[in-house]
């Protein structure tokens, strides 16, 4: 199997693990400290594998485009879906997101990528279904307010944005390694989370977070830096279209482990979503493999 598809699935479940231990914690730390925080241990975690590994130093025209990047990808999508939930469910923010990969293959084609084929296509149609089966009933059922009108359109921004980054990071993680991005990612977010930080302080003092607080916090931090790792991996070779398609498995994965942890019913809502997104996930990973990128970055365009 192509370590790009292991990577992509890896990172999936990975995202959906953090979501649920978010959860657990964001009370105390306040969302803008927790990510500020997640991303600020995954900088540390990924620096000595930069030190250690030698690459190409970083090209004058290559750096604005690398910076823009790191901070859409990290900072100002951690802050947009933070602002998200503030305005409107879980549910619909989850919904509106894993459309990621129909905004993915758009950018793509526009810009002539390589997208996966049909698979890819009949992949996203069976990810996305699975996450509407599985949270499309709260996200729906209520009247839309100006506020939910806000927190989705946060949320679009958001799923836009990462679409983007996607589809533009190739070349620059093939050509300087996914280490090196990820820390210049993850540098270039602290900013942003820093703002969030001001605008929504935590919940909770330091001195009185609970040691449980502190070790999910670190859990979830150090998982943000392997996480990224592999998405970068699967970046550097695979379509960004299938590289976000394994995406679909964050919100069941939350809903699992929420469902293992936490107690609930298996409904049957849960085992159709699941059987739907394994589908997706199947079709991901059976695509045709992509051809071999340009080894030379280029400016989005």
């Amino acid at each position: 199997m192509n370590t790009g598809v292991v990577a992509g699935l890896f990172t999936g479940m990975q995202v959906g693990a953090a979501i649920f231990m978010s959860q657990l914690v964001v009370a105390d730390a306040g969302v803008g400290l927790l990510g500020m925080m997640r991303y600020g241990i995954a900088l540390i975690f990924l620096l000595p594998l930069v030190l250690a590994r030698k690459t190409p130093p970083i090209a004058a025209r290559d750096w604005p485009w690398i910076l823009m990047l790191g901070t859409g990808q990290v900072g100002v999508m951690i802050t947009l879906l933070n602002i998200a939930v503030l305005y409107t469910s879980a549910a619909r923010v989850a919904l509106i997101f894993a459309t990621l990969p129909a905004a993915s293959l758009c950018i793509d084609m526009l810009r002539g990528q390589v997208t996966g084929g049909r698979l890819s296509l009949l992949g996203i149609g069976f990810s996305i279904s699975g996450i509407a089966v599985l949270v499309g009933h709260d996200a729906f059922a209520a009247r839309l307010t100006a506020d939910e009108l806000i927190g989705m359109g946060a949320t679009c921004a958001a799923t836009l944005i990462v679409a983007f980054c996607s589809s533009h990071y190739r070349p620059f993680v093939v050509r300087y390694g996914g280490p090196k991005i990820g820390v210049i990612a993850f540098a270039a977010s602290m900013l942003p989370l820093s703002l969030l930080v001001w605008l929504m302080p935590p919940g909770t003092a330091l001195r009185q977070w609970p040691a449980t607080t502190w070790w999910l916090v670190l859990t979830i931090g150090l998982s943000s830096g392997v996480g990224y790792l592999m998405w970068f991996h699967a970046i550097a070779r695979l379509p960004a279209t299938r590289v976000t398609g394994f995406l679909a498995l964050n919100p069941v994965t939350a809903a699992l482990l929420t469902l293992i942890f936490m107690g609930g019913e298996v409904t049957a809502s849960l085992i159709a979503a699941v059987a739907l997104v394994c589908a997706g996930i199947a079709c991901f990973a059976l695509s045709p493999p992509a051809k071999a990128p340009d080894p030379e970055p280029t400016p989005p365009v």
